[in-house]
């Protein structure tokens, strides 16, 4: 600033207050959040934040991402001008196989300085969801269907769901005592039940070359029929005619009519299996359709279910 003063020109420096320069600049100085989490479960992609104590009030935060072989950052959808300390990008195509970085500031009348998150690659960070679980009772069993976590166009889970295993903790509704089944796949019959008893279970995913544990689904209970009084059909095979397969089996009673419950399944990927199978009423030699997959039936006689995987055999 110049000063005129009796003829000769002094100049004279003036120091702004600190608070006059954060007023110039449109207000306090914002500071980044800290803190950030990144919960990855099935592809569903949380974030979660604290805010500093400087950014109550109508303060928003956002974030950018940026991948391999990317040289800008970009905003990151569903993670914009948000007012809480949580957002959802699961809408984001990744690659679950590459690296990500995030960075996420504070906005205001100004901004804060950008956060960058500890870069991370989304299928080593992924946890395993709860599989679906569908439960049908016999008078001494239970057989329980599972399907993979995630839903059916997963790509966190895309190359992984033939391999998915499961184990699940079963207990009578009126007990407490538990009993622990490990590594069983889509379709598994617990046997040796007690009939007319309502049984409790559990379940939950694992991924064992990936050394990867779900969580446990929501508790099913079921309650098994009443106990039959009838047996079981004896030396069940399938005779292979070219493209023909002939079910045959014995049977202690005569004048008696039979269901059969096909389950399609392919050879490479168990998952493949139907969740609901189909059924078909015969009398005892039946002729079923042409089929290339694998399969196992399901024979029932009245009012129970007798589970049974018969043996194949050429006929020339």
């Amino acid at each position: 600033m110049m000063v005129t003063l009796l003829g000769a020109t002094t100049l004279v420096l003036v120091t702004l207050a600190p608070w006059v320069l954060s007023a110039a600049a449109g207000g306090k100085n914002l500071k980044s959040p800290q803190k950030v989490e990144v919960d990855v479960i099935d592809d569903n992609f949380i974030l979660r934040w604290n805010r500093s104590e400087e950014s109550v009030g109508n303060v928003t935060f956002s974030f950018d991402y940026q991948e391999p072989e990317m040289d800008n950052w970009i905003k990151l959808p569903g993670c914009q001008n948000i007012t809480s300390t949580k957002c959802n990008f699961s809408s984001l195509k990744l690659n679950v196989y590459e690296e990500i970085k995030l960075r996420i500031r504070a906005e205001k009348e100004n901004t804060s300085s950008w956060y960058e998150v500890d870069s991370f690659t989304p299928f080593r960070k992924a946890q395993i969801g709860p599989p679906e679980v569908h439960l049908e009772a016999e008078d001494k069993a239970i057989v329980t269907y599972m399907s993979p976590p995630g839903t059916e166009d997963s790509v966190m889970w895309a190359l992984d769901r033939p391999s998915f295993t499961y184990s699940l903790v079963i207990w009578k509704n009126s007990s407490s005592v538990e009993e622990r089944i490990q590594n069983i796949y889509s379709r598994h019959k617990i046997s040796k039940l007690s009939p007319e008893t309502t049984y409790c279970l559990k379940v939950k995913a694992a991924l064992l070359t990936s050394r990867k544990i779900g969580v446990y689904s929501p508790v099913h209970c079921i309650k098994t029929t009443v106990e039959n009084e009838l047996p079981p059909p004896e030396n069940v095979e399938v005779i292979v005619q070219n493209q023909n397969y002939i079910l045959k089996w014995d049977y202690t009673y005569a004048n008696m009519s039979f269901q059969v419950q096909w389950l399609p399944c392919s050879l490479v990927r168990v998952d493949t299996c139907q969740l609901f199978p189909q059924f078909m009423s015969f009398r005892p030699a039946v002729a079923l359709p042409p089929l290339d997959v694998k399969f196992s039936f399901l024979l029932q006689l009245s009012k129970a279910m007798y589970f049974d995987e018969p043996a194949l055999s050429d006929v020339t």
